[in-house]
């Protein structure tokens, strides 16, 4: 018998490309900057690689080497002759990033208006409903989370790639800020009505109206951030790595 064997019309495999394994580095790079950014580990937190390597189970060598990769991000600082913290979350940091979002994401409303379609309407009026219907179960992450999911939407239908790269740079710093002032007390109750009227400059097509919306929603949030009284906002999260 043959062995030349030839196989007609086969249908050529799709398979997913073989990607590396995440490497213990990468690991604890992710776990780090996750707790930061969820403020599970509070701005001016001691980083002590022993006591992260024990909770990652893993050596100090990857964890050395992931708290160097968050100091060139700014999100954490080294203390000569001290140890290594959480960056500190300053008012200018607050003032200087709410002030960029405002004109990003002003920008992006008013480029984004001009291209939505009814479906776009039908998810941003989802997106609000289920941001209301959150807040007054109580699920206040929820309802967080639906805020910024028409945040997103409006950079989407932007349909501007530079404008989404450098919003997309602040993303890590805006997580933690918006965790912040979610805990300011009647702040998601406020945002909600912010929302809900930047929904009708939507429906309503008018692209000025809804960077001013926008742009009032962003200086809001900035305003109560700065005041004095809520300088002190508590960070909260009970385990600082899971």
């Amino acid at each position: 018998m043959s062995r030349n064997r030839t196989v007609k019309n086969q249908t050529p495999l799709q398979l997913d490309r073989v990607t590396a394994p995440v490497s213990l580095k990468d690991q604890a790079y992710l776990a780090i900057k996750d707790a930061i950014l969820t403020l599970k580990l509070k701005p001016g937190d001691a980083l002590v690689e022993n006591d992260l390597a024990e909770q990652l189970g893993i050596s100090k060598t990857p964890v050395r080497t992931a708290l160097q990769e968050l100091e060139r991000e700014g999100l954490v600082t080294k203390v000569l002759y001290k140890g290594t913290y959480v960056r500190e979350i300053t008012p200018r940091d607050v003032r200087e990033i709410f002030q960029l979002r405002a004109v990003l994401e002003g920008l992006a409303a008013r480029l984004a208006v001009p291209a939505l379609e009814e479906s776009d309407l039908a998810r941003a009026r989802e997106l609000v409903h289920l941001m209301e219907t959150a807040l007054a179960a109580g699920d206040r992450s929820k309802a967080s989370q639906c805020g910024a999911g028409l945040h997103s939407l409006l950079l989407q239908k932007a349909d501007n790639e530079r404008l989404h790269l450098i919003w997309h740079n602040l993303d890590d710093q805006t997580e933690s800020f918006r965790l912040m002032s979610d805990r300011i007390s009647g702040r998601l109750e406020k945002s909600v009505g912010e929302h809900r009227r930047l929904l009708e400059a939507l429906e309503q097509r008018d692209p000025q109206l809804a960077e001013q919306r926008i742009r009032e929603h962003l200086h809001s949030v900035l305003e109560e951030l700065s005041s004095e009284q809520h300088t002190d906002v508590e960070y909260g999260g009970e385990e600082a790595l899971q």
